[in-house]
């Protein structure tokens, strides 16, 4: 084989190999988007699920709490009634006097303990909106954190350029040589 045609045999090799490794590059690429995005699904799923345990907790909360302030309306209603009738056996008059201070007594105990469960559960809600931002927020963080590694395309304009500059370097080397006194000489003319 002549040393032209060893010279186009290395060029068409080079050619390949670096069209080769631009595939392989996009392929790589395309493979990390897909990695990315199959984590963002499984983070997205997983605040998903977050999010549903949270709002069943507290329609449980919410439920809870209805029922504990309907017994102690109960509870109040009772102790008044009792109150009251204490009262009236004694021969005393509840809408008047010390009778009186005593219902309404009842009344400001229970208000202030309604009062009480109404403030715990306001505090349970705003538990509940912090946890659902702190999900958001976490989810948003390892989302941003499966895509940041990611780059563009690699650019087929990059495979045209390394192609050219491979072609010139082989047509160089065919027209010319280094001699052994270390000079560039031009082919056929020594």
């Amino acid at each position: 084989m002549s040393y032209e045609m060893l010279q186009v045999a290395s060029f068409a090799l080079g050619v390949m190999n670096k069209r080769n490794a631009y595939q392989a590059d996009v392929r790589d690429h395309y493979t990390r988007i897909d990695t990315a995005n199959r984590q963002a699904a499984i983070n997205n799923q997983l605040a998903y699920n977050s999010f549903l345990h949270i709002n069943e907790e507290q329609m449980l909360t919410t439920a809870k709490r209805s029922f504990d302030v309907t017994a102690m309306y109960k509870q109040i209603r009772a102790a008044k009634a009792t109150a009251m009738a204490q009262i009236q056996s004694q021969g005393g008059d509840s809408t008047v006097g010390s009778g009186l201070a005593r219902v309404q007594n009842i009344q400001r105990q229970g208000s202030e303990a309604l009062a009480r469960k109404d403030l715990n559960f306001q505090i349970a809600l705003n538990d509940f909106n912090t946890r659902r931002k702190n999900t958001t927020l976490g989810t948003l963080s390892k989302n941003n954190q499966a895509f940041s590694g990611l780059t563009s395309v690699p650019d087929a304009t990059g495979l045209v350029a390394q192609t050219i500059g491979l072609g010139i370097e082989k047509y160089t080397d065919l027209g010319y040589y280094t001699g052994a006194d270390g000079k560039v000489k031009a082919r056929g003319f020594e």
